[in-house]
């Protein structure tokens, strides 16, 4: 993986945005528990798990670590990340 760290006013801006897209995910999940599908809410909340585990590494400048984890996650999850933050993970892609 040939990624290179961004500076740090980028990762700050990068990093807003995937705190963004997790609170919509996680009021999805919220969603879905209020309306009772309680399987649905609990993947909702793997799966925000999942992308704060990405942001953390993202926001650290652990590029590695970040594709690493965006390469496990489902398609619909990967599909929350950004295409700036997921083009500074994979610039070759």
């Amino acid at each position: 993986m040939n990624a290179r760290k961004p500076n740090k006013r980028t990762t700050a801006c990068y990093t807003r945005r995937l705190d963004t897209a997790i609170a919509e995910w996680r009021i999805y999940g919220e969603r879905a528990a209020k309306d009772g599908d309680k399987e649905l809410a609990e993947q909702y909340a793997k799966d925000v798990a999942d992308l704060t585990a990405l942001r953390d590494a993202f926001a650290a400048g652990d590029m590695a670590e970040a594709g690493r984890l965006a390469d496990a996650m489902e398609t619909i999850v990967r599909d929350q990340i950004p295409v700036h933050v997921y083009h500074t993970i994979f610039p070759e892609r």
